[in-house]
């Protein structure tokens, strides 16, 4: 017996702080209210961009190729040179977005980017048709700077994967109503093309949203008029993690690691194949469709289980990148080997089997599901303030090369087959398999030394981008107690 009475038995037993409780209940009431606003508003404007980008593939089947005499390898060049104007001016933009409030200079931004979408039904030639969709370009270059701002100004690190994964929904979500709404278009009987309202009505309803954009954005979680006085500063404390505990300088040397690490240049090399695909299939989808026999209205319409396979493979993608651990490499992996299938069916399929070909083609888009994996392995994997600036930087112009490349491969000598296009499609789909593959070797390989070097005492600590051993100005490679996420 310890001579102890149960009364001091109780009174140590540990009580939560009804502070620390009220607090907590409050950042969630905080972050629902954020998610209410932020979540539905940027993913309608990702699936307004990727409903604006994508229609000139809906327009290649409505008419546009003939009635502006798009000759050889100009309708290739018409897909190609918007990434040109996206390239050219997402550094511009990046420097604009934080001179001006984000939330105005976003909706303004999506405005002029549907003005320019309308004056796609004034062109008539290969010339007029470079010109729009280079600054289309131009005006949808905004959007992925400006919302990664956002989210780091309104979530906290380990918030933002999901929330990234619900707006890049809106690529499937464009996929399904997409192809309804064009469907709907190409039964209006007007005076002019069909073609040219589909521009015209996408145009106006991105003008409109734009509008509710300028009124409810907010330009960070100090100005959000959503939130009350107290729920704007806790907003705004609950992320102040995200920007470190210091000032971070320029470091030239982080960019040289950059350029010599051997993982950087595996992620570049990932992100180049994924996007000469995108860009093929992305330019040339619903005309490789329409070519396995189906008709224009019946090819507008299988736009919606395609989008609806596209949502489930970034569901799937999701879970498994958030709730098992170290398997975002693999499931890439999986999902490339799925897209390998369908493009393989595609091309392999005899012409007569038409369905089982049109579900090839819904098995390619598995591969939309590694976009946001592939953006969360930056950003786990690579530390060092400048250093994994660099390395967006580096992502980003391999990204746009990439989407440039597609559309090449697929030329119009071999329409509606196009035979040089899939093998390029399945060629870059097992390269991007084979390079995850060997990333994930090397990661392995670093974290086992790294093990043996220094202990497993904080192995995977990079898991939490709050903890004071990982300090944003050590690169991943000068702190040994980092481990890379497999």
């Amino acid at each position: 017996m310890t001579g102890r009475s149960k009364e001091d038995e109780v009174s140590t037993v540990e009580v939560p702080n009804s502070v620390d409780v009220d607090q907590d209940r409050i950042e969630r009431r905080v972050l629902r209210k954020i998610d209410l606003r932020l979540v539905p508003l940027l993913t309608i404007c990702y699936f307004l961009q990727y409903l604006d980008k994508a229609s000139l593939g809906f327009a290649s089947i409505m008419g546009i190729i003939e009635d502006n005499n798009l000759q050889g390898q100009e309708y290739s060049w018409a897909n190609s040179i918007f990434f040109f104007g996206y390239l050219a001016f997402t550094f511009p933009t990046s420097i604009l977005i934080v001179k001006f409030p984000i939330g105005k200079y976003v909706s303004v931004t999506v405005m002029v980017w549907a003005i320019i979408l309308m004056l796609h039904a004034a062109t008539h030639n290969f010339s007029g048709l470079m010109a729009v969709r280079f600054f289309l370009g131009v005006g949808e270059a905004t959007v992925v700077p400006a919302f990664a701002l956002l989210t780091g100004t309104f979530y906290k690190r380990e918030e933002q994967p999901l929330r990234q994964c619900a707006f890049f929904l809106g690529d499937g979500i464009a996929g399904i109503l997409g192809g309804l709404i064009v469907w709907g278009i190409a039964h209006i009987q007007g005076k002019l093309e069909t073609w040219k309202y589909l521009f015209l009505i996408y145009g106006a309803i991105t003008a409109f949203f734009g509008g509710i954009l300028f009124f409810t954005l907010p330009d960070g979680p100090s100005k959000a008029k959503f939130l009350t006085e107290e729920e704007r500063a806790i907003a705004v404390d609950r992320v102040q993690m995200n920007g470190g505990k210091k000032v971070i300088n320029y470091q030239r040397y982080q960019v040289i690691e950059a350029l010599s690490d051997p993982q950087a240049w595996l992620l570049v090399l990932n992100t180049f194949c994924v996007n000469v695909a995108t860009g093929g299939l992305s330019s040339f989808g619903n005309i490789l469709i329409q070519g396995f026999g189906f008709s224009l209205f019946s090819t507008l319409l299988l736009q919606i289980p395609a989008g609806a396979a596209q949502i489930l493979f970034v569901c799937i993608g999701a879970y498994f990148g958030t709730y098992v651990k170290n398997a975002r490499l693999l499931t890439m992996v999986f999902f490339m080997l799925v897209s390998i299938t369908g493009t393989a069916m595609m091309f392999a399929i005899p012409a007569r089997h038409r369905v089982a070909r049109y579900a090839g083609s819904c098995l390619t888009s598995a591969f939309s599901a590694n976009l946001p994996m592939a953006t969360s392995m930056v950003t786990s994997n690579i530390a060092g303030f400048t250093k994994k600036a660099t390395v967006m930087a580096m992502i980003f112009i391999a990204y746009c090369v990439g989407r440039i490349a597609g559309p090449q491969f697929f030329l119009q000598s071999e329409a509606p087959k196009y035979p040089t296009g899939l093998k390029a499609i399945l060629a870059v789909f097992s390269s991007a398999a084979v390079i995850a593959l060997i990333l994930r070797a090397y990661l392995m390989w670093e974290n086992a030394k790294r093990d043996k070097d220094v202990g497993a005492t904080l192995g995977a600590s990079n898991e939490s981008s709050e903890l004071s051993e990982i300090d944003e100005n050590f690169t991943d490679r000068e702190n040994r107690n980092f481990r890379y996420l497999l």
